[in-house]
């Protein structure tokens, strides 16, 4: 038979002291405030990887289309739901390109487009895909926050239409 006693001494052994309460508290402020500004390093870090990805898969995908109609100039080219002609020129090709992607990518930094038809300074994360005279399509994709840091660095890749 258990007696108040006994019944006081079992509830004061489970239970947690107010210093052993405020040393887990103060341990979980410490890696707080550690983890967060890691966090936060690897996730600007995995933007700007994520942009410089969608802006090489974007230069292979574009480079890819063009040298399929070089084969045959005549040929047409399925991107999504919209059918181009291979005979377009090149300022036809980047806003066929921009609508394409639009759809297919998202913006790393949460933009509301992933690329757009400019050769003007992009919003962060954007690709700006843009033509040249009536054969070259340039793409530039902006990477970071600091400066005006694009990928290439060296400023656009340029892909001629033959």
């Amino acid at each position: 038979m258990n007696t108040i006693n006994t019944m006081i001494k079992d509830t004061k052994k489970k239970a947690f002291t107010l210093i052993e309460l405020l040393i887990v508290v103060a341990i979980i402020g410490i890696l707080a405030g550690v983890g967060v500004p890691m966090y936060n390093g690897y996730m600007a870090s995995a933007k700007v990887e994520s942009a410089k990805t969608n802006h090489s898969n974007i230069k292979s995908y574009v480079a890819a289309t063009l040298t399929k109609c070089a084969v045959d100039s005549s040929a047409t080219v399925k991107l999504g739901t919209t059918t181009a002609r291979c005979n377009y020129s090149a300022s036809q090709w980047a806003s066929v390109f921009t609508t394409y992607f639009n759809k297919l990518n998202n913006n790393p930094y949460g933009g509301t487009t992933s690329a757009r038809r400019t050769s003007s300074s992009s919003t962060l994360g954007e690709t700006s895909i843009y033509y040249s005279g009536n054969n070259t399509v340039r793409i530039r994709t902006r990477i970071a926050d600091s400066g005006t840091q694009y990928a290439p660095a060296s400023g656009y890749d340029e892909i001629t239409k033959e």
